[in-house]
C-alpha cells in the first residue's frame, strides 16, 4: 500500500484539469516512474502530448477520448484502457467535458521487465489493454471505477496491481537496466562507451537488445531524453536562456536545440513558452539500495 512516507506526491491544475502525480518508493520505482490521475469537468482546450521515452498504461474513468493525429503516426482512441509504447512524435487531443483518467508511466526498461513483452512491439503504437491482458484488465477497471471518488484508493489499486507482478522479476537485472537508463540521462554520455560497459555484448547486439527491451535505439532514446530534460528545465526556476538550456542538456549548440525542439514538439521554444506557462517543477525520485 502507498503511504505518505513511501511516496512523493504533488498536484497542479492546467486547462481546467487537475493532475495528481505520485512517485512510488523503492523497489517499485525501478519499474514505475510515476502514477498519474487526471480529472476535469467543463470546457477544455486542445492539448498536445509530446514524444515520450517511456511506455504507459492508462484507464479511462470518464468520457471517451479521441486523439487528433499531428504526425505520420495515428493518434489513439481511448474508451476503456490503453497501452502506449515509447513515442517518437507528438499528437493532439481535446479532453472531453468529463475527463478522468488514471494510470502509470514506466521507467525506460520497467514495462518489459514486469510484463516480459518485447517493448519494440509497442513503439509509436497504442493498444487496448483489455486486448492484451483480457479478464485481468476488466477486473482492474471495475475496481478503479468503484474507487473513483478517492485518489488515494485509485493510487493504491494501481500500485497493488503492479506490486503483485514483481514476485517473478529479477531485481538484479532491473537494477542493471536502471543504471543504464541513468547513464542515458547524462548530457555528455557516449553511447558506445555505455553499451560496452553496461550491456557487455557486441555493439550491434547490444543495440538490438536495448531496442527489444525499451522500444528504440540508444541514440534515439537519448534525443528524446534531452528533449524532455529541456522541457523540465524550461518549466523550472533555473531557466534563464535558450543557450543555457542547449548547453545543460547536451545539445551541440543553440540552433541544434531549436531544430530538435521544433521537430519533437511542433513548436519553436519561444512559441512553447507562450503557450505553456510554468506550472510545476518535477522532483525526481531517488532509488534507495
Amino acid at each position: 500500500m502507498l503511504s505518505n512516507k513511501a511516496v512523493t506526491m504533488f498536484s497542479f491544475t492546467h486547462n481546467n484539469i487537475t493532475y495528481t502525480i505520485c512517485i512510488p518508493a523503492y523497489p517499485v520505482n525501478l519499474f514505475v516512474d510515476h502514477y498519474l490521475i487526471m480529472k476535469g469537468n467543463g470546457v477544455h482546450n486542445r492539448e498536445r502530448l509530446f514524444p515520450n521515452n517511456k511506455a504507459e498504461i492508462f484507464f479511462n474513468l470518464g468520457d471517451n477520448v479521441e486523439g487528433i493525429s499531428s504526425s505520420n503516426n495515428p493518434a489513439p482512441y481511448l474508451s476503456k484502457s490503453i497501452v502506449s509504447g515509447i513515442r517518437s512524435s507528438f499528437f493532439d487531443y481535446v479532453p472531453p467535458s468529463k475527463f478522468f483518467m488514471a494510470g502509470m508511466r514506466f521507467t525506460l526498461f520497467g514495462f518489459n521487465q514486469i510484463f516480459n513483452i518485447p517493448a519494440i512491439h509497442f513503439t509509436d503504437n497504442h493498444f487496448a489493454a483489455e486486448d492484451i491482458w483480457s479478464n485481468d484488465i476488466q477486473l482492474l477497471l471495475e475496481r478503479l471505477h468503484e474507487a473513483a471518488g478517492c485518489n488515494n484508493k485509485l493510487l493504491n489499486i494501481l500500485n497493488e496491481w503492479i506490486t503483485l507482478r514483481l514476485s517473478n522479476v529479477s531485481f538484479a537485472e532491473i537494477k542493471q537496466w536502471h543504471s543504464l537508463e541513468k547513464k542515458f540521462e547524462l548530457p555528455d554520455t557516449s553511447i558506445a562507451e555505455v553499451l560496452d560497459r553496461y550491456v557487455g555484448y557486441s555493439h550491434k547486439h547490444a543495440i538490438q537488445l536495448i531496442k527489444t527491451n525499451c522500444g528504440m535505439s540508444p541514440k534515439h532514446i537519448q534525443k528524446i531524453i534531452r528533449f524532455n530534460e529541456a522541457l523540465q528545465m524550461i518549466s523550472s526556476s533555473v531557466f534563464k536562456s535558450w543557450c543555457q538550456v542547449a548547453y545543460t542538456t547536451g545539445y551541440a549548440d543553440q540552433s541544434h536545440f531549436i531544430r530538435n525542439f521544433k521537430s519533437f514538439s511542433g513548436y519553436t521554444p519561444d512559441e512553447y513558452v507562450q503557450l505553456k506557462p510554468i506550472e510545476y517543477r518535477r522532483k525526481e525520485a531517488t532509488p534507495q539500495d
